[in-house]
Order: C-alpha cells, then sequence, then structure tokens
C-alpha cells in the first residue's frame, strides 16, 4: 500500500465507503442515463439488468456497463452531490478519530474523487480499491491500537468485512429510498442506520 497515510496510532480509526454514503451516486447515475436515453429499473438490487434502453425499454446489454460505469464517473467522480448531514458528522468525528475513504471506482478518476471531497471541504485520505475490501481493511485496522469502524452500502462488503477483520466493527448505512426497496438481507453487521446522525450517535457511543 504505497500511500502516505498521516494516522495516529491512538485514535480510533474510521474506514468509509464514498458512493451512497458519502456521495448520491444513484441520484447522479439516474441523471447520467436519463441523458444517454437509459434508465434504471430498480427491479434488484444489482446494476445487471437494472440499466434499460429509453427508446425501446430493453435492457442493456452487460458487456456494455463497464463502459457505461467508465464513462459515468469520467463526467461525475468531480461533482456528486454530497448525502445529507456527512460532512458535518465527519467533520466531528475526524476531531476524536482517523478518517479514510476508502472506495470501489475506477482508478484513473481518482483525482477527480479527490477534488471533490477537497472542493466539500472533506479532506481526508482517499484509497481506491478494487473487489472485496476485507484485504485492505485488514491492512488499516493495524494502523492503530484503537477501535476500528467501517461503513458501506453494500451488503457483500460488509460480509467481506465482518468475516474476515474480526475486530472492526461494521456499519450498514444505505438513505437511498428506492436502493432501500430492493436490497438483499445485510448480515453479520454489528449497525444499520439511513441516516448520518445515527452513525455519529452510535460511534461516539462506542468508540
Amino acid at each position: 500500500m504505497n500511500i502516505p497515510l498521516n494516522i495516529n496510532n491512538n485514535l480510533p480509526l474510521l474506514i468509509s465507503d464514498a458512493d451512497e454514503v458519502i456521495f448520491e451516486f444513484m441520484e447522479s447515475f439516474e441523471e447520467y442515463l436519463l441523458l444517454n436515453s437509459m434508465y434504471f429499473s430498480y427491479q434488484s438490487f444489482k446494476l445487471n439488468g437494472n440499466i434499460y434502453n429509453k427508446k425501446n425499454d430493453k435492457p442493456i446489454d452487460s458487456s456494455n456497463i463497464p463502459i457505461i460505469i467508465s464513462k459515468f464517473f469520467q463526467e461525475y467522480a468531480i461533482k456528486m452531490p454530497v448525502i445529507k448531514g456527512a460532512k458535518s458528522a465527519l467533520k466531528e468525528l475526524s476531531k476524536v478519530m482517523n478518517i479514510i475513504i476508502l472506495s470501489n471506482i475506477p482508478k484513473e478518476y481518482t483525482a477527480n474523487r479527490i477534488q471533490c471531497l477537497k472542493n466539500n471541504n472533506m479532506n481526508y485520505t482517499f484509497i481506491a480499491n478494487e473487489g472485496p475490501k476485507a484485504a485492505r481493511c485488514s491492512e488499516l485496522q493495524k494502523l492503530t491500537n484503537k477501535k476500528v469502524f467501517f461503513i458501506d452500502d453494500l451488503p457483500n462488503q460488509i460480509s467481506s468485512v465482518s468475516t474476515n477483520c474480526n475486530n472492526i466493527i461494521t456499519i450498514h448505512f444505505l438513505q437511498n429510498k428506492k436502493l432501500l426497496k430492493v436490497i438483499p438481507a445485510v448480515n453479520n453487521c454489528t449497525f444499520q442506520t439511513n441516516n448520518w446522525k445515527s452513525v455519529l450517535k452510535f460511534i461516539n457511543n462506542n468508540i
């Protein structure tokens, strides 16, 4: 991990996802799709099978989805709106703990995402990840002698960290009402919530 990390090992650590935790991913993605003659159907909690061609109401071939995602991040990584309460909660938490943003994003748009964080006065360490986050979280938890919290919107990421990092406290966060209707069960999670106010309260009570 060749990323300079300014971590105080005597403070707890929060490892936070970005999309749908800090940034309004789906709100932006729906906007992008509509501007490009597509739409999202919300039939399930995944990308494949949910992106439709607006002209013929047929699903986009799965082979095209990586291209769509890449073009979306190219345009929106630098300008996604912040989820309500995220900025103020992270600011409060940064007074008492280390914060690292760990997000699965195409690496070529990492700089744009970092700039978006800076534009919103969220100057936290950012790490671009691929696939399950357990391995990276396992490395990061070694940087502190205190408690480690992990927050993500994806059930599979929560399960990955819960299963492989026994000492990390997991928080499942999802506030998007459309996604909440189709999300599968979230297993092996310490705490579940749909707002940052309760995240702040939970961490402060368990820090």
